[in-house]
């Protein structure tokens, strides 16, 4: 009389089965638990160990699962050698290594931030902003990897306890999400996968029609800022934000110009006036003070409506470095010409 199998029997006779089936001998695989992370966006998950396999889902960037076990030896793809790894949860089947990487639970925060910076560079590396040129092709990130990037830090943020790192990682999330707005065309704003993600982002983007493109809205960077200006990350957020593009168009108005600075350099100024930008947002603003000064006597009308005390204020507290002479050289001259 036969036996009954018993269920870790009929597991293994139906992987016996499974492994006959692929033409893979049983001993060329090694049982071994080990925490991974998903390193790429849109990871495959296949039946068998083989591009050739059936596709049985993908992984989003940043997930963490345990694998049971990995070929014996391990494969050529492209330029990459590395074993196939074979899960059960969050899907079953098998990854290949390439697209992973050793994951400890315990030091999760630092596994994250690394992805990102991998991503997107530093947190105060910026991406276009008002001064940037070129700036839909700055990242090499393509809309949908954007996409799921800036989808990564925000569940990473959610996870985390240290303030710096959620701090970093809320605002990979705006950055990840400015590149994927660089990426969609405005004739393709109706069409998918483009109209289901603006929808999604409501009123934290909006459409300008200067320069034709999806912006996020800068207030997101600046209350951000806010939340972290007890940190240090807080200086890489206001920096992001003084690049942030505030839309809309100039048109050489002074009044504007002034505006426009003291919204973006001068309020990193106001906020870090010993931050590690201080230089670069000095270049700016001097940039936009010089052209003040050159066209002040051409727009009389504009004079009132340009703040020159509020840059006084912003100045003030400035080390005396050669950009800071400079820019109180042009706001001094400002004051003679309006008196």
């Amino acid at each position: 009389m036969l036996r009954k199998l018993t269920l870790p029997l009929l597991l293994t006779t139906l992987t016996m089965l499974l492994w006959a089936g692929s033409g893979v001998a049983a001993d060329a695989y090694v049982a071994e638990k080990a925490d991974k992370i998903t390193i790429g966006t849109g990871v495959r998950v296949r039946t068998t160990p083989a591009t050739s396999a059936v596709e049985t889902g993908k992984l989003p960037l940043g997930t963490n699962f345990t694998s049971i076990q990995h070929t014996a030896t391990k494969a050529k793809i492209g330029s990459q050698s590395d074993y196939w790894y074979r899960l059960d949860a969050p899907l079953k089947g098998w990854v290949f290594g390439g697209l992973l990487r050793s994951f400890d639970p315990a030091k999760a925060d630092a596994a994250h931030l690394a992805l990102i910076r991998e991503k997107l560079g530093e947190a105060d590396k910026v991406y276009g902003g008002l001064y940037g040129s070129d700036h839909e092709n700055q990242s090499p990130l393509s809309f949908a990897d954007a996409v799921e990037v800036s989808q990564f830090a925000n569940r990473a943020a959610a996870s985390s306890k240290n303030p710096e790192t959620q701090g970093e990682l809320e605002l990979a999330y705006w950055r990840a999400i400015q590149i994927s707005l660089f990426k969609i065309q405005s004739e393709q704003a109706t069409k998918a996968p483009y109209a289901a993600w603006l929808k999604q982002l409501g009123k934290k983007v909006f459409y300008t029609e200067p320069s034709a493109e999806y912006l996020v809205n800068p207030d997101n960077y600046w209350k951000l800022a806010d939340r972290h200006k007890q940190d240090t990350i807080g200086d890489a957020i206001a920096w992001q934000a003084a690049n942030a593009f505030v839309g809309g168009e100039c048109e050489g108005s002074i009044s504007c110009m002034s505006g426009r600075s003291l919204m973006m350099e001068g309020e990193y100024l106001k906020r870090y006036p010993k931050g590690k930008h201080v230089e670069a947002a000095l270049q700016h603003a001097n940039n936009s003070l010089a052209y003040i000064r050159k066209e002040w006597k051409n727009q009389p009308d504009e004079h009132t409506d340009v703040e020159l005390k509020e840059w006084q204020s912003i100045l003030a507290p400035l080390a005396d470095s050669k950009a800071a002479k400079e820019a109180r050289q042009h706001l001094k001259a400002l004051q003679a010409l309006r008196n």
